[in-house]
C-alpha cells in the first residue's frame, strides 16, 4: 500500500463506525437491476456537511447485473450473494486492496422516517439529553421490530448538541428517526457475511441519492428528491437541511415495461427496449407513426401513439402516488421544487409531466462527479454513499452510531465462520 493510502487517522467518531476518517472505505449500492461497488480513498481535511468531491478519490469500482432482489426485498439470498461477490471482487481487483468492511445503501422496502417530539432537560445536561433521545428512539424501533439507521434534529444545525444547547430548558424539538425492518437488516447482514464482508453501516437509499444531486443550500431551503429506480421509487423531502420525510414506494420503471408487455403481448426485454428507444411521456409530430414492432396477438404494428399513451398513464400514476403520500404525511412540494434522478428520469417528457402535476419547478439531475468514477443517473445512491462517508457527520444528525452487531469482524474469524456454515 502506498504512503498516500497510509495517512494518519483522526481517530474513531461517536457517529461513524469505521476506525478512522482517512481509511479506505467501500460503498455498495444494492438495486433490483444492478449491484454497484466503489472503493474510495478519503483525504483530509474534511469539515462540515458539504466537503464536496475534492477529498474523494475512487480507486476501484464495478457495476454488475443484480439478481435476487424484487420490489426492494431480498427474494433469493444465494443470488444476491453471488452478485455482491462479483461487484466487490471486481472493485477489489481494480483498487488492489482487500475489502472487509462495507457501507451498504439501497432502496429497501419498509424504509421510513418518523418524527417525534423531544423535551429537553436542564441546559447543563445537553449530552445526557442526546443520549436519552437516542436510547428512546432505539427502544421504540426495537419494539416495532425495526432497526434505527439515522437520527436527525429538525434544527438543521451542524452540531446536534449545539442545537440543543441553544434552546431553553424544557423546550421541545422535533427528532426524525429513519429506520428499516429488522428482517431486512438481518438478511443484508447474512448476504454480506457469506461473502466474507462485514456490514458496518446502512445508509437509506433515498437519503444517499438526495445528497448526490442537491447542495446544502437547496436542502436548507427545502427540496424534494425522487429517485426513479427499476422496481422502487425512493422519495426524500429535505427541510432546513435535514430529511423530514423518506419512503420507498413499490413501483418503478419495470412497472411501465410490464404494462407495455401485457398490452402488446411482448416479452419483457422487448417491451423494455421499445420503451427506452421509442417511448416518451408526451406525443410529438411523429406520434402516429408505426414502430418496427408487432403486437403479439394481432400481428399489427405498434403505433407510437399507443405506446406513449401507456407510458404517460403509468408515469402519471406514479407521480400522483408520490404526491399523495407526501400530502398524507402533512407535507407538500417545497418552494425549491423537486429533483428527479435514477434511470426513470431519462424518459423524455417526465420532467414536464412532474412539473405539471406538482405545480412546481422540477429538474432532472445527475450526481456530482467523483474522481475516478464515471457516474450517470443510475449511480446516484452510490455517489451519495461516498459523500456520506466523506463528510463524517451530516447537518443536524445526532451522534448515533448505527453499527450492526458483530461478534468478531476480523477477516480470519469470518473465514472460520464461513467454513463452519458451509461444511457442517
Amino acid at each position: 500500500m502506498t504512503d498516500e493510502r497510509r495517512q494518519a487517522s483522526r481517530g474513531p467518531s461517536r457517529l461513524w463506525p469505521f476506525k478512522g476518517r482517512d481509511d479506505i472505505i467501500t460503498v455498495v449500492d444494492l438495486g433490483a437491476q444492478k449491484v454497484a461497488c466503489a472503493v474510495v480513498l478519503l483525504t483530509s481535511p474534511r469539515f462540515g456537511f458539504d466537503v464536496g468531491a475534492r477529498n474523494i478519490r475512487v480507486i476501484g469500482s464495478a457495476v454488475v447485473r443484480s439478481s435476487g432482489i424484487s420490489g426492494g426485498r431480498i427474494a433469493n439470498l444465494a443470488a444476491i450473494e453471488t452478485s455482491i461477490r462479483r461487484a466487490v471482487g471486481q472493485a477489489e481487483t481494480q483498487a488492489g486492496v482487500t475489502v472487509e468492511d462495507v457501507l451498504v445503501t439501497g432502496q429497501f422496502s419498509g424504509l421510513v422516517a418518523e418524527v417525534f417530539e423531544a423535551r429537553l432537560g436542564h441546559a447543563g445536561l445537553v449530552r445526557e439529553d442526546v443520549e436519552a433521545i437516542s436510547a428512546a428512539a432505539d427502544e421504540h424501533c426495537a419494539r416495532t421490530q425495526r432497526k434505527l439507521l439515522h437520527l436527525f434534529t429538525s434544527s438543521g444545525e451542524s452540531d446536534a448538541e449545539a442545537a440543543f444547547a441553544s434552546q431553553a430548558s424544557g423546550a421541545e424539538t422535533d427528532v426524525i428517526a429513519i429506520s428499516i425492518p429488522l428482517r431486512v437488516q438481518r438478511q443484508l447482514g447474512t448476504s454480506f457475511g457469506k461473502s466474507l464482508l462485514n456490514v458496518r453501516s446502512l445508509l437509506a437509499g433515498p437519503l444517499a441519492s438526495g445528497l448526490s444531486v442537491t447542495n446544502a443550500l437547496e436542502r436548507m431551503s427545502g427540496v424534494l428528491v425522487i429517485d426513479m429506480g427499476a422496481q422502487t421509487t425512493g422519495v426524500v423531502l429535505f427541510q432546513r437541511g435535514v430529511p423530514v420525510f423518506l419512503e420507498c414506494l413499490n413501483f418503478g420503471g419495470q412497472t411501465v415495461s410490464e404494462e407495455i408487455a401485457q398490452v402488446f403481448s411482448l416479452r419483457k426485454f422487448e417491451a423494455e427496449r421499445l420503451k427506452v428507444r421509442y417511448g416518451s411521456v408526451y406525443d410529438n409530430l411523429q406520434a402516429d407513426i408505426d414502430l418496427p414492432v408487432q403486437n403479439g396477438d394481432t400481428g399489427e404494428p405498434v403505433s407510437k401513439f399507443s405506446l406513449n399513451r401507456i407510458i404517460r398513464s403509468r408515469a402519471s400514476e406514479h407521480l400522483e402516488a408520490v404526491n399523495e403520500r407526501l400530502k398524507g404525511a402533512g407535507y407538500s412540494v417545497p418552494n425549491g421544487g423537486a429533483v428527479l434522478t435514477g434511470g426513470g428520469s431519462f424518459l423524455p417528457g417526465i420532467r414536464e409531466l412532474a412539473s405539471h402535476l406538482f405545480a412546481a419547478e422540477v429538474r432532472t439531475a445527475k450526481p456530482m462527479t467523483l474522481s475516478g468514477l464515471n457516474a450517470g443517473n443510475v449511480l446516484s445512491a452510490l455517489v451519495g454513499g461516498c459523500l456520506y462517508a466523506s463528510r463524517h457527520q451530516s447537518a443536524g444528525e445526532m451522534p448515533y452510531a448505527p453499527e450492526l452487531p458483530s461478534q468478531d469482524s476480523s477477516y480470519a474469524s469470518r473465514i472460520g465462520q464461513w467454513l463452519r456454515t458451509s461444511f457442517s
